[in-house]
């Protein structure tokens, strides 16, 4: 088994709290769980603790694993479905209004968009209901589309985006109404974009570079024009809605392939959307993103995964929509595709999820979830105590210091322990491949720093 330990804060930022992270492995290669593009997270059990839901698209099957104490310990993968061909996208929602969560999931292969009925409210799933099908289908998300009070369901995939309604608030679906036939889309967002009470749908299309927005014009599912945020953003395969600069209106965030994460700013909350605001440029291949807050500040951060440098980041927001540099709590060889954010354990902090891909034939692969254990200290984030050089360094490291040093650790990129150290104010690191390394240097004054150390 692939062993993933604790990958300690990598930066220091004076005013930002950096997130301490503890990773717990969900799955490690397992062949039926191959794949993990989508993960979604809800209480689909009544049970009060929230449950994780993924896709596995080499081993055709929905999955959801059961939070077994509250405490993020999650079972073995139960399959709600084995019968649809490379599922991507997955919702959650009350379909047919008997008060349990029920859910929603889509498949490329066999363009399938479908539900399976909670049927006791304890997460025993019914059989697949097909509720609609366009070819290679990609993303789905669920609302109110024609404000009649039950959840409907909108669909994007390979030039088209369209909505289903619920006739009868019981999971009966009506033939698919057609938003966009020029949309190439992988990511989609419904929600109310121009502040007048109904459900819109933004997307992001990779093939246009774009990202653009349809308005529900009599919000009972009747749908404008496209209109254009940006078509500069490259390659762009994922979109997400907040309120990223605290005026009361939905912002929009995206990548562009590897240049750059991007937010517009929803200039007049009626959807006139600004000039890109970048928040991080020369990423290799930011794949997807979420938003949530994750130190409890009150704003919205943003997360997310790069494929090919194989980490997850969070980029904080300082409640004006100015982002901190990004902090890398996951780093490997592998690489990170889905990720979503919830409280996994009960302690009132969000918590962070990832599929992770282990290699290009989807094989081997993991789900984690990553504890917020909180910020970390004072010292690490805000002091300067201690000098290290040379860095880069091919072996010796000599350590200033204007208190007696107590203990030298040091630890890989993945934050596992290698070695302590017996000298007091050097380290050798010579034995070490190439690479990059974190010493953490405490005093006797219980004073902590970690530094991070380029090996040639």
């Amino acid at each position: 088994m692939k062993q993933i330990l604790l990958l300690l804060a990598l930066f220091s930022i004076n005013t930002y709290a950096q997130i301490d992270v503890e990773p717990h492995i969900i799955v490690d290669s397992n062949p039926e769980v191959d794949g993990p593009y989508a993960l979604t997270s809800a209480d689909i059990d009544s049970d009060g603790d929230k449950d994780l839901f993924a896709t596995s698209t080499k081993g055709d099957r929905v999955v959801w694993f059961k939070n077994l104490d509250g405490q993020g310990n999650f079972s073995e993968p139960i399959f709600i479905s084995a019968t649809m061909d490379y599922p991507m996208g997955l919702s959650i929602a009350d379909i047919d209004n008997d008060n349990d969560l029920d859910l929603i999931a889509i498949s490329n292969n066999d363009h399938k968009i479908a539900w399976f009925e909670n049927l006791d409210g304890l997460g025993n799933f019914g059989p697949l209901r097909l509720a609609g099908s366009f070819t290679y289908v990609q993303t789905v998300d669920v609302k109110d589309m024609d404000g009649d009070g039950d959840i409907d369901i909108v669909a994007g995939g390979n030039f088209k985006i369209s909505w289903l309604e619920n006739l009868d608030g019981l999971g009966t679906f009506a033939p698919e109404k057609i938003i966009s036939e020029e949309a190439y889309t992988e990511s989609l967002q419904v929600g109310d974009i121009d502040g007048d009470g109904d459900m819109d749908v933004i997307m992001a299309d990779w093939p246009r570079n774009m990202v653009a927005w349809y308005e529900n014009i009599d919000g009972q599912g009747t749908f404008g024009p496209e209109l254009v945020i940006t078509v500069e953003a490259f390659w762009t395969n994922t979109v997400v809605l907040a309120d990223f600069d605290n005026d009361g209106d939905l912002d929009a965030a995206s990548i562009s392939d590897s240049e750059y994460i991007a937010w517009y700013e929803n200039t007049d909350g009626q959807g006139n959307f600004g000039q890109p605001i970048i928040i991080v440029e020369d990423i290799s291949l930011a794949y997807k993103m979420h938003a949530a807050d994750i130190d409890s500040d009150g704003d919205i951060d943003l997360f997310a995964s790069l494929y090919f440098d194989g980490d997850l980041i969070l980029l904080e927001n300082d409640g004006a929509g100015n982002f901190n540099a990004p902090q890398v709590f996951y780093s490997d060889e592998f690489s990170p595709v889905s990720i979503i954010v919830d409280d996994f354990n009960g302690d009132n902090k969000m918590d962070v999820a990832a599929g992770i891909y282990v290699n290009i034939v989807f094989e081997d692969d993991q789900i984690i979830w990553f504890e917020n254990r909180g910020p970390l200290g004072t010292e690490e984030n805000t002091t300067n105590l201690f000098t290290i050089y040379p860095n880069p360094t091919n072996g010796l490291l000599y350590i200033k210091s204007t208190t007696s040093i107590t203990e030298i650790t040091v630890y890989n990129n993945l934050g596992q322990l290698l070695f302590t150290s017996e000298e007091k104010n050097q380290v050798d690191i010579s034995t070490l491949c190439e690479g990059i390394y974190f010493i953490k240097i405490n005093d006797k004054n219980g004073q902590t720093e970690t530094k991070k150390v380029v090996k040639k």
